[in-house]
Order: structure tokens, then C-alpha cells, then sequence
């Protein structure tokens, strides 16, 4: 629900309140995702600290291995077409739901072993499949905050080497400097300093920073905007 929710906002195109639009709500969708799963991984790890200090004898039913059986196939199914849609469509909620989707593959079969276990007469397989349980659940976690950490706190997005290579390819720009990328991997915005000959009309300076944003919107397909500021190099200044 939290996905679904998170990717309609993000589809809302820019109005006057959110000039750069609604994407970064994809981005708190991912958030809220990885709070729900800090709220299981508290629970997870609780219990199975809890059931090490008292152990007890859990009964392993085929019911309930049959149970997990069916979860994992479908967990499975649901990590590879998530994860393929995720690439595909840059969608970060949809990649954080494949992490946690994929934390839920490696917790069935940590059941499973636990079940097995049980069965064989080892109940302590049990609050020790919890703890592995909760490693699982915390890569994923970190997973998901390093990555949404990055589009909120407006890591870099292209590296700077690569825009500047294609600023420096048109003919007439002389160099670039104060290169900015920000934003989620398919929403990119940019924003730099363009020096041009300090001799040349507004009119034609104009036109030539239009050739560069058009040449770094084609080179870079996942940049939406670019914001230039025409200037002379530093020695003409």
C-alpha cells in the first residue's frame, strides 16, 4: 500500500508549490518501507532473544512446512519481477520492495531449516534461525537507506568527468565548471557554469547554451532539466 500510494504521488507532475515535481515522494515511499522493516526486525530479534533465554519446544507441523514451502515459490517469483520492473523503470520503491520481498526468501528458508530442525529433535534451531532472520532483514535495510539516504541528502548523480566531456564536445563552449547533479537516478537535474568567449553576442551565447542542454538531455536520457550560467573564462573575467 505504501508503494502504491508513494508511486501515484510521484506521477504528479510539477505544479507551482513543487517546481521540480513529485518524484522524490517514490523516495519517502522507500522510507516508510524501511521503517516497517526496522519494526520487524525489532520484533524478530526480540523473540529470538527472548526464546534463547527460555527455551521451549515449538511444534513442527507439515502444514506449516508446507506453508513456508508455498511462500518461498511465490516470494521467489515476486523478488525476480520486481527487481527486473525496478531496473527497467528506475523505480526506487519498487527496488526497495525487491530488497525486502528478497529478505522475506532468505527468512523462509531460515524457517524452513528451523522447522527441519525441530522435527529432528533440535528446538534450539529455532530462536537461532530468528537472529539470522534479523541479519537478513538489517542488510536489507541498510540497503534501502543507503540508497534513499543518497536521492534526499542530493548525492552526485553523473559523475562530473562524463558531463564535462560532453559540455567540451560542443563546438564554441571553452570549458565548464560548478557541475551539479542531483535528484533519483531517472529525474536527474544539472545545473553548471558555462564559459564561452566573452566577445560573443547574448543572442548567439544564448543559442549555444541551448546546444549543450540538448546534447546532455540526449547523452544523459534521465536528466529532465538543465539550468546554465553563461560566463567568461576566469582570465577574461
Amino acid at each position: 500500500m505504501v508503494a502504491l500510494v508513494g508511486v501515484s504521488a510521484a506521477q504528479r507532475p510539477p505544479d507551482e508549490d513543487h517546481p521540480y515535481g513529485h518524484r522524490k515522494y517514490e523516495t519517502m515511499a522507500s522510507v516508510a518501507i524501511l521503517i516497517f522493516m526496522l519494526m520487524v526486525l525489532i520484533e524478530v530479534a526480540r523473540h529470538a532473544i527472548e526464546h534463547l533465554r527460555t527455551p521451549g519446544v515449538p511444534t513442527a507441523v507439515p502444514v506449516g512446512i508446507l506453508t513456508m514451502v508455498a511462500t518461498l515459490v511465490v516470494n521467489v517469483i515476486v523478488v525476480r519481477y520486481e527487481s527486473r520492473a525496478g531496473r527497467r523503470l528506475r523505480s526506487e520503491v519498487l527496488g526497495a520492495d525487491a530488497k525486502h520481498t528478497r529478505s522475506d526468501v532468505w527468512t523462509t528458508i531460515a524457517v524452513l531449516i528451523a522447522l527441519a530442525g525441530v522435527a529432528l529433535g533440535y528446538p534450539i534451531l529455532d530462536p537461532i534461525a530468528g537472529l539470522i532472520v534479523s541479519v537478513f532483514i538489517g542488510y536489507a535495510c541498510w540497503q534501502i537507506a543507503r540508497e534513499a539516504s543518497g536521492v534526499l541528502a542530493d548525492e552526485v548523480v553523473i559523475a562530473e568527468d562524463e558531463i564535462r566531456s560532453v559540455v567540451e564536445s560542443v563546438p564554441g563552449v571553452i570549458g565548464c565548471e560548478k557541475i551539479r547533479t542531483r535528484g533519483p537516478a531517472d529525474n536527474v537535474f544539472v545545473d553548471l557554469h558555462l564559459w564561452i568567449d566573452g566577445r560573443t553576442p547574448l543572442g548567439e551565447a544564448h543559442a549555444l547554451s541551448h546546444v549543450v542542454k540538448d546534447r546532455l538531455m540526449t547523452t544523459f536520457p534521465d536528466v529532465v532539466d538543465v539550468v546554465i550560467h553563461i560566463e567568461p573564462p576566469h582570465q577574461e573575467a
